[in-house]
């Protein structure tokens, strides 16, 4: 939902006393730690129930969580790959040049010399960094690195991200399926 933010996924229950597994989207363990209610979401988005966090501890590049509604791991199945959502209202205010990426979503990428190269259909953590995944006109799809020397000006308010394509990618609409 726009008015909520994903800040986790809940991958697998973790012992036997109901916590979970959750790979942390936020900046930090500890700002899962500062969260007290949140919603689970499920993949699909159809289905969503309140939660209560009872207690985070960080375990290896996870949040062990605790839900007061989890008593046992058998409980947790329900809830596999469900997303720990926050109201917009309690994300933390970003600093400059930071960026939420969902709020990439829908921008035109736009060369130096102002030609259209796409529109980003979703940002995503890759392994290497984020990456922009952007459509161009004729419906096939590239991935561009979300990095400050690629990606020169962001605007939100006017939807664009000004781009310099790295050498390798500057005939991406030549480029085959």
């Amino acid at each position: 939902m726009a008015d909520r933010i994903a800040v986790g996924v809940i991958r697998k229950p973790h012992g036997v006393r109901g916590e979970a597994s959750v790979e942390v989207w936020t900046d930090s363990i500890e700002r899962i730690a500062s969260l007290k209610d949140v919603m689970l979401v499920s993949p699909d988005e159809k289905s969503e129930r309140a939660a209560h966090i009872e207690s985070v501890r960080a375990h290896k590049e996870r949040a062990l969580v605790k839900f007061r509604e989890f008593a046992a791991p058998e409980e947790l199945r329900d809830v596999y790959n469900w997303t720990l959502e926050i109201s917009a209202e309690e994300a933390r205010e970003l600093e400059q040049d930071e960026y939420y990426l969902h709020d990439l979503a829908g921008l035109t990428l736009v060369d130096a010399d102002g030609k259209e190269r796409g529109v980003v259909l979703e940002a995503y953590e890759g392994g290497g960094g984020i990456l922009l995944s952007v459509k161009r006109a004729d419906g096939k799809t590239f991935d561009v690195p979300f990095a400050a020397d690629i990606c020169t000006e962001i605007d939100l308010e006017q939807k664009r991200i000004v781009v310099a394509i790295p050498e390798g990618l500057e005939n991406i609409d030549d480029a085959a399926d």
